[in-house]
């Protein structure tokens, strides 16, 4: 993430932008601290950069190197546990996985809000959305058709198996042009005005598309886009420059043709599970077609 200089100057802008001289900043899940120090370079009074990992030995040594010990407090516990002295006029989080809510780090968010931001205050970003477009993906076809070839003459067919019913987070390099059919919003969230319920519970989106032409279907591909603060965007789509989250493609058992006009059906969900992480649940009906359906769930896993 450190060297993602998409995310990097996207998060320096907006908050060179919100934060104003003399405020306190939160910084939730904050690393090695880079965004902290963004603050204090904005002119922050105080940021409270909380982190439960053991990367708070870097942070710490990051914010004394540049020169900002005295500002940046560098606090090594999980969110719910600390106790800050007072409100902060800023939180800033990059607590975005490659569709958005996927490191189920929305709840903490929400969370840090309601207990920490004082009236009016602002939030670093302000909106994440997820996508959604029926895909392409050369890569996975590659793969799924190396398993079900007996490389070595050995019957590999179980990995296909796997693969199929396995999101991938990937840099695989995808274009426009790989896409079937414009994108969709699965859903948003304002980080000011989502509830604890909301953040809390599964995401389920259901779009359906029209194919734009006729082509090849492999995957589903998604991403998001945060609006950062007023003309600031930061994003991982298709087409756009590329970032340290790559893309999640959610793959099918095979590649399917579809002709131009074909209506795709989609359901997407996504169940916040154990921290940062969540299961997956997808299907995809093409016209009138039989429904595949994938799970990630232990439990109601397909195989």
């Amino acid at each position: 993430m450190l060297r993602d200089e998409v995310r990097n100057e996207a998060y320096r802008r907006a908050i060179a932008q919100v934060v104003k001289p003399g405020q306190v900043v939160l910084d939730m899940g904050a690393g090695t601290g880079i965004l902290s120090i963004f603050a204090a370079q904005a002119g922050a009074r105080k940021v409270y950069a909380v982190e439960r990992t053991d990367i708070v030995t870097v942070a710490r040594e990051m914010v004394a190197r540049n020169g900002f010990a005295d500002r940046i407090e560098v606090i090594h516990a999980d969110l719910e546990d600390v106790d800050l002295p007072e409100k902060v006029e800023v939180i800033i989080s990059e607590w975005m996985g490659g569709l958005g809510v996927d490191e189920n780090m929305l709840t903490p968010l929400v969370m840090a809000r309601d207990r920490w931001l004082a009236p009016g205050g602002k939030i670093v970003p302000e909106r994440v959305t997820a996508w959604l477009a029926p895909a392409w993906m050369h890569d996975l076809d590659e793969g799924l058709a190396h398993w079900r070839a007996r490389p070595h003459g050995v019957d590999m067919t179980v990995i296909a198996d796997i693969s199929a019913n396995d999101l991938l987070m990937t840099q695989a390099y995808i274009t426009t042009d790989d896409l079937l059919a414009p994108p969709q919003m699965l859903w948003t969230h304002d980080a000011h005005t989502c509830s604890l319920a909301e953040a809390d519970r599964p995401f389920v989106g259901t779009q359906v598309f029209t194919a734009a032409r006729t082509g090849k279907l492999s995957a589903l591909a998604t991403w998001f886009t945060a609006d950062m603060c007023d003309g600031c965007v930061l994003t991982n789509a298709v087409g756009a420059p590329d970032t340290h989250w790559g893309r999640i493609f959610f793959p099918l058992k095979d590649t399917i043709e579809v002709t131009e006009g074909a209506r795709i059906q989609i359901e997407l969900r996504c169940d916040p599970s154990t921290p940062g992480s969540c299961e997956f649940f997808w299907s995809v009906k093409i016209g009138d077609g039989p429904t595949e359906r994938h799970d990630t769930r232990p439990h109601t896993r397909v195989r």
